[in-house]
């Protein structure tokens, strides 16, 4: 009796071993499917490809249709009409995230794309800067691109878009908007916040676009004339509007009319379901609203984008339609404000600048964009600029 007990007993446990040994086979086998798989899928597309970059490409021809009955007649002859380089600060370790994402979206229909960041790779989507990594740093790296772009191609497009890493940007929607403007007057687009200047600043995320004539002020009007803008430190955007503010640059920022908004500072979650982050009620020169009726029905760009959302919305935008809806083109005619923004209103809750104060933003313009803004340089920055040795930058 004993002994047939033990044999029982034997065959439970070694039948155990062998199962427990079959899931963990299953297991492993199943993670190195999925590994290979991703792999697999990462090798079907080297980033920096296809020739996008090339002014000349007409993106609306390129393989992101094949399969589809669709008529972009219209959004090709508008795409030829209005040619925008498009340029994305970055970093080299989000060139298999982030920037793949852009590069795989939005960032080819671009009629030109360029990636700045801290690299030594070479190519000619790659803007290669000796500028360490750190969000102290997006001023100067936003510079170099800015004049990287006045001195090359300034007169080979129209307008000049500038875009972080995590933001998605409609390209068509955003053509359409520019047709209706001239690119050799000073603008200056995106979404409008209101503190820290006379007539505040762009936010960075959201995107914002300036045109050849903007560009040409920014470059000669501004970082050329000495301590008349921040070269370095401080933030990219807020720096980048002030320096075009002193440089005479007017400011758009695109609501349709429905009061609907078209650049978006935040992404489309925040927008459709909350919470909408405070700063928003503080910051924006524009309500912003939640919901359905939260963005134009020609929106352009949404930030804090990360990159599987990213392509959740490039392929409902663009590989998915609705049976029996199509646009109203007739009725999409007048549909955006095009008037610049004056100042904010004397009443709205306002920040100053350091160093300056907020009557100074309703008094002489001429004697605001006199002041030296180079001096207000934190601790942080120049602690920075103690460890930097020697760098060269190409422009």
């Amino acid at each position: 009796m004993i002994k047939w007990k033990l044999k029982i007993f034997l065959i439970l446990v070694c039948s155990s071993v062998v199962f427990l040994a079959y899931l963990n086979y299953l297991t492993v086998t199943s993670k190195r499917v999925r590994i290979m798989d991703l792999k697999g899928a990462q090798a079907q597309h080297n980033f920096f490809d296809d020739g996008h970059n090339i002014p000349s490409h007409n993106v609306m021809k390129n393989h992101s249709n094949a399969g589809l009955d669709i008529d972009n007649k219209l959004a090709e002859a508008i795409s030829k009409k209005v040619k925008v380089a498009c340029f994305i600060t970055s970093m080299q370790n989000h060139l298999e995230n982030k920037l793949r994402a852009v590069n795989q979206t939005w960032g080819r229909r671009c009629d030109k794309t360029l990636y700045v960041m801290t690299t030594n790779m070479t190519g000619a989507d790659i803007l290669p800067v000796e500028i360490e990594d750190d969000r102290q740093t997006l001023t100067e790296k936003t510079r170099v691109a800015f004049t990287h772009l006045y001195n090359k191609y300034l007169n080979q497009f129209d307008f000049f878009l500038k875009a972080d890493d995590d933001t998605y940007i409609i390209v068509e929607n955003l053509k359409y908007l520019l047709s209706h403007y001239n690119a050799s007057q000073p603008i200056y687009m995106g979404d409008l916040f209101i503190q820290y200047a006379p007539n505040g600043y762009m936010s960075g995320g959201a995107s914002y676009v300036l045109s050849r004539e903007a560009l040409k002020r920014l470059v000669q009007n501004g970082y050329k004339v000495p301590g008349r803008c921040r070269l370095e430190g401080g933030d990219e955007d807020l720096e980048t509007g002030r320096c075009l503010y002193k440089a005479d640059v007017l400011s758009y920022s695109p609501v349709d009319r429905h009061g609907r908004k078209a650049f978006h500072a935040v992404n489309v979650y925040a927008y459709l379901v909350g919470p909408m982050p405070g700063f928003l009620k503080i910051f924006s020169r524009i309500p912003s609203k939640m919901g359905d009726d939260c963005c134009s029905q020609l929106t352009i760009s949404f930030h804090y984008t990360e990159p599987k959302l990213m392509y959740l919305l490039d392929f409902l935008l663009y590989r998915i339609s609705v049976y029996g809806r199509s646009i109203s083109y007739k009725k999409l005619k007048g549909l955006f404000q095009l008037k610049a923004l004056p100042k904010p209103p004397i009443n709205m809750p306002r920040f100053a600048y350091l160093g300056e104060e907020l009557k100074q933003y309703y008094s002489n313009e001429t004697d605001w964009r006199k002041l030296n803004s180079t001096i207000y340089v934190s601790n942080d920055l120049k602690r920075l600029w103690e460890k930097r040795k020697t760098r060269k930058i190409n422009v």
